[in-house]
């Protein structure tokens, strides 16, 4: 893949730049933090990848991607405020009960 062939070239350079994951290709947001393509000999202005649209279009993915992990995270997060605002009600509920038997006036204003 493009990325092995990435470390290849790095590691053939002198003197050699370190390895690269994908992790780090995803944090990098433009092209000029690839010190690598600096000292190329490739012109990469007409590669796909160089193109606004395509950039666009990886950014987008990028956020699609996210914006699924997302919600995974805030389903969790929904089932808790609910059981949250139920086990509120519930002990609401026996508070007023038990207010009624000693202070009827206080458990109907609650």
């Amino acid at each position: 893949n493009a990325l092995s062939h990435y470390n290849v070239q790095a590691a053939a350079l002198d003197p050699p730049h370190p390895p690269l994951s994908w992790k780090d290709i995803t944090e990098y947001s433009f092209l000029g933090e690839f010190d690598l393509l600096w000292q190329s000999c490739t012109d990469i202005c007409e590669l796909d990848w160089t193109k606004p649209a395509h950039q666009e279009a990886t950014v987008k993915y990028f956020k699609l991607c996210h914006a699924h992990e997302e919600i995974k995270c805030l389903n969790v997060e929904v089932w808790r405020l609910h059981t949250s605002i139920h086990d509120e009600e519930v002990k609401t509920t026996a508070v007023i009960d038990k207010l009624s038997v000693s202070n009827p006036l206080l458990s109907l204003e609650l």
